[in-house]
């Protein structure tokens, strides 16, 4: 831990330009209690250049996060893995949640957000997190949702909800699909839908204009199954056909909107339940039948496993993230938005 000395502070031994490197560096626990040190710092570290700085830090290196299954307690946790090869991991406390919460999504900023079927991002024109809300009634002779659904946009900014009476892109038979990963990017958030039973599509949400919009996937594509992803700054399609004994999974990547390029291809493989996403762009995220989390290199073309505790009985999909650790306050402007304690009676009763 880097410790500063009266001297220091007092006679400005260093530059301010070597101190703020220093500080960069270091990791936010640290940080969080060197704000105590003097007013000084205590500006320098919670203004907005030092936390967008210190967050695009090279040493503020990625993490892979993912949702396993505790057979031991019967409930779901989240599981930080602490080093490059995947050999060690924690499970951190403040990411740990009420076993009634739906869905854990981003990061964005290092913010997570604790939601149900919904798209999370930021407003790029306001700097407000964006939360869209969609809900579907469920008719239970039919066994089917029932349409039309409900849409609401919470904005961070006004600490209000914005709610959709008429959205003929989400209420016309279709049901959307929150991905297993993070794929809000440059303003917009992407689902993937199915309407009709068999029609596949993206849904597009633009979170300046606040409005719907359709993309088209590829022809070919329609009939296999798949998810969206980010890979290398732009929307990603992993499609695979399950019904195959080897099975393979292509990579589509839209560089433009409705435009997409297959990039890969990575396979065949006997023992892959779902395509998850991407590792840094270098590795595929698979789930594999025995509900085990593996990372195909596309380079070296090897298969490696990341040990988890695995749901026994019947089979889960993980949820995987790229952490970084982050500054960035919850509260913002004013103190609007609500820092809840996630083991409060309240947050259980809340996510009911």
């Amino acid at each position: 831990m880097f410790t500063p000395n009266s001297k220091l502070l007092k006679n400005g031994d260093l530059p301010e330009d070597v101190i703020m490197e220093i500080l960069l560096r270091l990791p936010v626990k640290t940080l969080l209690q060197l704000k105590c040190v003097c007013k000084h710092w205590y500006a320098l570290i919670g203004s907005a250049i030092f936390v967008n700085q210190h967050f695009s830090q090279e040493s503020n290196q990625e993490h892979l996060l993912i949702r396993h299954y505790r057979p031991d307690e019967e409930r779901y946790v989240f599981a930080l893995y602490v080093d490059e090869i995947f050999s060690e991991y924690e499970e951190p406390d403040h990411l740990q949640m009420p076993v009634t919460v739906a869905a854990l999504m981003g990061p964005l900023n290092g913010v997570f957000c604790v939601v149900s079927i919904s798209g999370f991002g930021l407003d790029p024109s306001s700097g407000d997190y964006k939360l869209v809300s969609i809900q579907y009634f469920w008719n239970e002779e039919m066994d089917v949702p029932h349409y039309p659904s409900l849409v609401s946009v919470y904005n961070s900014g006004s600490d209000s909800w914005r709610h959709f009476e008429d959205v003929d892109l989400v209420n016309s038979s279709r049901c959307a699909y929150r991905s297993l990963c993070n794929t809000y990017l440059n303003g917009v958030y992407y689902w993937l839908t199915e309407f009709n039973d068999t029609d596949v599509a993206i849904l597009a949400f633009d979170m300046s204009s606040e409005k719907f919009q359709e993309i088209q996937v590829p022809d070919c594509i329609k009939s296999k199954e798949g998810d969206l992803a980010l890979y290398d700054s732009s929307i990603a399609l992993l499609s695979c056909d399950l019904d195959k004994i080897d099975k393979c999974v292509d990579v589509w990547v839209m560089k433009k909107e409705g435009c997409w390029t297959k990039i890969l291809t990575v396979g065949p493989f006997q023992d892959i339940k779902w395509p998850l996403g991407f590792w840094k762009n270098s590795e595929v995220l698979l789930e594999t039948g025995t509900s085990l989390l593996t990372l195909y290199n596309v380079y070296t073309q090897k298969l490696r496993t990341v040990e988890a505790r695995r749901k026994e009985n019947g089979f889960f999909i993980y949820w995987v993230f790229s952490y970084k650790e982050s500054l960035v306050s919850l509260q913002g402007e004013g103190n609007k938005c609500k820092l809840w304690d996630t083991s409060s009676d309240f947050v259980k009763d809340f996510f009911k």
